[in-house]
């Protein structure tokens, strides 16, 4: 069964995979791995229950596949012309999948080895393992990636705000820049009211801090690329938008 996605999203962290096998230190090595991990293990997690992985299993499995990207070194034959990360992700994951993981994963989970939280993964499930019965996990796989770049610029804006003194204002506003799952819907009314301000100063205020997403996810997208020149970063935030779309 090939696990590869045919999706038209081009997302790659290779940049992260080559600091990573370049690093001396190993605990610089984990650090760049586990960073690589935090972006797309709900997307692995996400694709197993789409399979029909049941929960239990899925988690096991999820967390012992970044384990062994952690402590076997499966990214040490990857280079950047391999290919999507997307893809080689899954095809690495269907490569451990055939050998023995379930013999050793509970010796894994027992280890101390752990990446994420299982109370994470729980958390996560109702979204990853719903969504349209028509979507393929595949699709399904993409559209999750999308998600995880945006909250990840999300992030990186949040803690701009929250250095700039600015965190109550950006926990109001934030839903009105790029809702994302899970977030309540808030009026522009409601949020001049929270902020005792004008509409106009919100309209002004909500279009900087657009503009500065906008250049938040442009990084962001920029340091999942091996080569990002305008041309990659720009397929890039196409086919993030495809990905959502669907």
């Amino acid at each position: 069964m090939d696990f590869r996605s045919d999706a038209p999203f081009p997302v790659t962290r290779w940049s992260l995979v080559a600091g990573a096998r370049a690093a001396a230190d190993p605990r610089q090595k984990r650090a760049a791995l586990e960073d690589l991990c935090a972006l797309y293990w709900k997307p692995i997690y996400g694709f197993l229950r789409r399979r029909g992985v049941p929960v239990e299993e899925a988690r096991d499995a999820t967390q012992g596949f970044f384990v062994s990207l952690l402590e076997e070194d499966l990214f040490a034959k990857a280079q950047a012309d391999s290919g999507r990360m997307r893809s080689y992700l899954l095809g690495a994951l269907q490569r451990w999948q055939r050998g023995e993981w379930r013999k050793t994963m509970a010796e894994k989970r027992g280890g101390g080895r752990e990446v994420f939280s299982l109370d994470a993964m729980a958390e996560a499930d109702d979204f990853e393992a719903a969504g349209n019965d028509h979507d393929t996990p595949e699709h399904h796989f993409e559209k999750s990636c999308a998600l995880a770049m945006l909250e990840s610029a999300m992030r990186r804006l949040a803690d701009e705000q929250k250095a700039a003194g600015k965190a109550d204002a950006f926990a109001v506003l934030r839903p009105l820049l790029a809702p994302l799952s899970g977030e309540p819907a808030l009026s522009h009314e409601e949020a001049a009211s929270r902020l005792r301000c004008t509409p106009e100063a919100l309209r002004v205020t909500l279009h900087r801090l657009r503009k500065r997403f906008a250049e938040v996810l442009r990084a962001s997208v920029a340091d999942t690329l091996a080569e990002p020149t305008p041309e990659a970063i720009q397929e890039e935030l196409d086919a993030l938008r495809a990905a959502l779309s669907q």
